[in-house]
């Protein structure tokens, strides 16, 4: 960029057009100016700009500037000092930004996994702050936790978001390596309503739970198998798969079960055709083995 090639003459210019300049639907330059001040290790220019707390009615002009938001958070991460820190910990305060999420994880601080934890209930921060748990890791586990188990009700009925955001944690820790203990706080979600944190609690279960713990899982997994949705269902059939060492049993009895019933009946059965490919694929797996 020709701007940065200027050097430091070009920061003063850069800043006066972020900070005075007026947001627009079309964010590109101003995103650009964020980018070029950053090369030329503007922190304190990006510092300013981050801690203006502009209200935008304009829907379009604000997912604009979201967009150079997002930018500068991002970048601003590469200066790892205090006043930076505390600069995003006010903006996830006041909006969870991805950008800032971004960064916030950057400086693996435990002070930031409460505004990670909130994050995983937003649509557009969620993915973030998804990644953002994983870089942390074994140090968020304990939040991850008691996000996964803990249900915000209304009405008796746990709330979408709280839903969302505990099969989040749920999946993270799903995909992390966790101990026996972790497990047996968590083995209540095997009993859980919802069927997606069902099938991570059976994950968990299978690398961190003993036998009973695993042929429970198998348990469950048959019994919710029938009314999850299409995309849990294969989910299912990857966990039942992974336990069928000890499952087949199980599986098999589910199967007898199923076929106990008259021929137009297991014609239209899903949950059947999907357990009689699967036995059939690892039976013919386990064969070509020996």
């Amino acid at each position: 960029m020709r701007l940065v090639a200027l050097g430091p003459a070009a920061i003063d210019p850069l800043r006066r057009f972020l900070l005075f300049g007026a947001p627009r639907g079309i964010f590109q330059p101003r995103q650009r100016a964020v980018e070029a001040l950053a090369a030329l290790g503007a922190k304190d220019a990006l510092l300013e700009y981050l801690g203006q707390d502009e209200q935008i009615s304009d829907p379009v002009v604000r997912h604009g500037e979201d967009a150079v938001r997002n930018t500068a958070a991002r970048l601003i991460a590469r200066w790892q000092t205090d006043d930076v820190f505390q600069l995003l910990l006010s903006l996830a305060r006041r909006r969870l930004l991805p950008g800032v999420i971004f960064a916030l994880s950057e400086f693996r601080r435990e002070e930031a996994l409460p505004h990670l934890d909130r994050a995983l209930e937003d649509d557009v921060a969620r993915p973030a702050a998804e990644e953002a748990f994983t870089k942390i890791g074994a140090a968020a586990t304990e939040m991850l936790i008691s996000s996964a188990l803990r249900k915000a009700t209304k009405e008796n009925q746990e709330v979408p978001s709280s839903l969302l955001r505990r099969r989040s944690a749920a999946k993270i820790l799903a995909d992390a390596e966790l101990g026996q203990s972790s497990w047996a706080r968590l083995r209540a979600l095997l009993d859980d309503s919802d069927p997606e944190i069902v099938v991570q609690a059976a994950r968990i279960a299978q690398a961190a739970g003993s036998e009973s713990d695993k042929r429970a899982a198998v348990v469950v997994l048959l019994r919710i198998l029938p009314n999850a949705p299409w995309h849990v269902r294969e989910d299912v059939s990857r966990c039942l798969e992974a336990l069928f060492a000890i499952g087949k049993p199980f599986v098999e009895k589910e199967v007898a079960r199923r076929m106990a019933v008259r021929p137009v009946e297991r014609a239209h059965d899903g949950s059947l055709l999907l357990l009689l490919r699967l036995t059939e694929r690892l039976t013919k797996r386990q064969a070509r083995v020996r």
